[in-house]
């Protein structure tokens, strides 16, 4: 039986909040002393809440009044905000000024409480814009064909015609996309901030697939297998970050904020600290964008990406500087283990699930001078900082990325290196 009961509490409850969740809910605490989530509340702010669901542990309400607001409290300013609409932004209730503290304080509580770490080293959160970031989207598809995002906690889509995080050339994309896709899985719009390239990445439902939108911009649909094949045009973006060029096809992974990718590939190259001569190894690879820095440092670098389509990308935007294996990022590091082969460098950008413990105490075992964590879940880096840890390797410095502002989406750059060197 599952311990969630919906209807346990009928009453209204008044809440003092005072914590905040890597998800960007508010915390308080239920007369009883269990742990209650607030969506669309904010840490120091009392409210009225109805409790909606019971777990053994903790509860989750739903914001009923703000009795006592907070001062960086504002008026969302999109009409799809709130609760029970669009669930692509958490946090457009709280002054853009405010909320890279808010998130410093999340990456640092993470690190506290699941990383084991007392007094984690995590610096002022970098901003880079509070809207009109977003490089494109990925958008569900209503009953009656209409493109949107997902109710928080739903799968209900609730159509959305303008999002204010899109860039203008990802909004006029989806404009142009329309609201004809009835039986479409999902629509993704990809517009490349630098070179202007536009694309539409289609995931067919059942029905099959409606006529295309006019135009000419390159349409690809994707198959069973996750391949795409296009349907109109090249649906191949390409995009210009720290000097370099990327070639990006249709199902490949890149930074959703150009702007913010820049950020993300200095920092790597600063705390990478490359000398000539140097062997980096950069795992979850993606297209080559941190292999390209290290490269372009002076390492030798070996680059690592599983998605046989992101890594073919790779090769053509490396050329003969870097080595792309396509293969799985602990298989090869095993191998790398068993030959004794050590790097000086890893750089590791892993899935919102993490790294994981085998690939932690893998990468150890290589005997790095310097570990460069790209994270996009601050919950996820605690757990692989506490694992780090345990094989020897220290939190050094955490920098909090707010490239996805009004969302709870955090990207830091952690560095660890080895404690026995620091002692040195």
């Amino acid at each position: 039986m599952p311990d969630v009961d919906i209807s346990a509490r009928a009453a209204l409850v008044e809440l003092a909040l005072d914590g905040i969740t890597h998800g960007g809910e508010a915390v308080g605490r239920l007369p009883d002393g269990k742990a209650c989530f607030v969506a669309h509340a904010l840490p120091g702010e009392r409210v009225t809440v109805e409790v909606v669901e019971e777990h053994k542990r903790w509860s989750r309400g739903r914001l009923v009044e703000v009795l006592e607001p907070s001062p960086d409290r504002v008026t969302a300013p999109c009409p799809y905000f709130g609760p029970g609409r669009c669930g692509g932004c958490q946090l457009q209730h709280l002054a853009s000024g405010a909320q890279p503290a808010l998130k410093r304080r999340i990456v640092t509580e993470q690190l506290q409480r699941i990383g084991r770490i007392p007094n984690p080293p995590v610096e002022e959160t970098v901003a880079v814009a509070p809207f009109a970031y977003r490089n494109g989207a990925r958008f569900g598809v209503d009953p009656e064909g209409r493109l949107g995002f997902r109710r928080a906690g739903s799968h209900e889509v609730q159509p959305v015609a303008a999002c204010l995080l899109l860039t203008r050339e990802a909004q006029d994309l989806r404009e142009e996309a329309g609201d004809d896709w009835r039986g479409v899985e999902e629509v993704v719009i990809r517009a490349a901030a630098a070179t202007g390239d536009r694309a539409l990445v289609v995931h067919p439902g059942r029905a099959g697939m409606p006529p295309l939108p006019p135009g000419e911009t390159p349409v690809a649909l994707v198959g069973e297998r996750g391949r795409a094949v296009s349907l109109r045009g090249a649906p191949v973006l390409t995009e210009r970050v720290a000097g370099r060029t990327f070639r990006v096809s249709p199902t490949s992974f890149f930074q959703g904020c150009t702007a913010g990718a820049e950020v993300l590939a200095e920092l790597v190259r600063a705390e990478a600290g490359i000398s000539p001569g140097d062997t980096a190894l950069d795992l979850h690879a993606g297209v080559g964008l941190f292999a390209a820095v290290l490269a372009d440092a002076g390492a030798s670098v070996t680059a690592v990406e599983a998605d046989a389509t992101a890594a073919q990308d790779a090769r053509e935007n490396l050329g003969e500087d870097v080595e792309v294996r396509a293969e799985d990022a602990e298989r090869v590091v095993a191998e790398l283990v068993g030959r004794n082969a050590a790097r000086d460098v890893v750089v590791l950008d892993p899935p919102r699930r993490g790294a994981g413990a085998r690939l932690c105490r893998a990468i150890a075992a290589l005997d790095p001078r310097v570990v460069v964590y790209v994270s996009c879940d601050p919950a996820a880096l605690a757990r692989d900082a506490a694992i780090l840890a345990e094989e020897g390797y220290e939190l050094t410095r955490a920098v909090p990325v707010d490239q996805f502002a009004q969302t709870a989406q955090i990207e830091t750059v952690a560095t660890f290196r080895p404690a026995y060197r620091l002692a040195t």
